[in-house]
């Protein structure tokens, strides 16, 4: 996920599903979405992001791109082309969320 951009703001949350996905299905829809994050450890905090989406046709360069960069997120850096590669085969679509307002509380459960 690209999280900011070079003036600080929040950047577009990028992502990857299948073309005919329960995602991409609903997206084309109603591109409107939120997400939301949140800590199931006590004293629990989350984040949840209002937006629009958009959905990108397939072109392989650029989703293999964005498969690698998030693959190496979660799977590190050695397994990042193995993960990309697989997760940018024909039918894979790209996801841009631009959020538009963000919710967040930290610490919800902390008692004075």
């Amino acid at each position: 996920m690209d999280h900011t951009n070079s003036k600080g703001r929040l950047g577009d949350i990028i992502f990857t599903t299948g073309s005919e996905s329960i995602k991409a299905k609903n997206i084309r829809r109603n591109n409107l979405v939120s997400i939301c994050i949140d800590d199931q450890v006590p004293p629990f905090s989350f984040v949840t992001i209002f937006g629009s989406e958009k959905i990108f046709p397939y072109r392989q360069k650029e989703v293999l791109k964005w498969a690698t960069k998030i693959a190496e997120r979660y799977m590190g850096k050695r397994n990042a082309n193995i993960y990309g590669r697989r997760n940018s085969v024909e039918g894979t679509v790209l996801i841009r969320i631009k959020p538009k307002r963000i919710l967040a509380e930290k610490d919800i459960a902390i008692l004075d």
